[in-house]
């Protein structure tokens, strides 16, 4: 896992608005059981499509991002070391979520140069959306889509 110096997470904080990162390092909180049935069904089926992927689980121990499943490059489960988170998955129900899952996705993408793409999923409204980066450096969204690109297939196939 990445290590922040304090210098480097002033630098994040000074990002965003104060109350919104350190809500980050200061909440813990619980999910719908709908919420947690979705999450363990993509990651039950998903299991030939990624390997290295932990659930409800921080990208760095300073900066608390904890989406809802992760995909990295390099998990090594015997010494407790992940490198370079590489996808992100956020499930919500409302659009307030979606919003405050907007913000930390985007945050996702300032801290970690290694993600390729992150979704949210709207389980109330049955909706995907993508997002990523260009080669121009920049985080572009894509509504109503499922299809990761870093894993060659459509993430509402692991809901089936």
């Amino acid at each position: 896992m990445k290590r922040y110096t304090k210098e480097e997470i002033r630098c994040v904080e000074a990002m965003y608005e104060k109350e919104y990162f350190w809500d980050f390092c200061n909440k813990t909180g619980g999910s719908e059981l709908k919420h947690q049935i979705i999450q363990a069904r993509i990651l039950a089926n998903g299991r030939e499509y990624f390997d290295n992927v932990l659930s409800e689980s921080r990208l760095s121990d300073e900066i608390l991002i904890t989406p809802d499943i992760s995909v990295w490059r390099m998990i090594d489960f015997s010494k407790g070391v992940a490198e370079d988170p590489i996808l992100t998955i956020e499930i919500t129900h409302t659009r307030r979520n979606d919003r405050y899952s907007n913000k930390t996705i985007r945050m996702s993408f300032d801290c970690f140069p290694s993600i390729a793409e992150s979704f949210i999923y709207n389980y109330a409204e049955n909706i995907w959306y993508r997002y990523y980066r260009d080669i121009d450096g920049e985080i572009y969204v894509e509504e109503d889509q499922d299809y990761s690109q870093v894993l060659g297939i459509h993430l509402g196939t692991l809901l089936e």
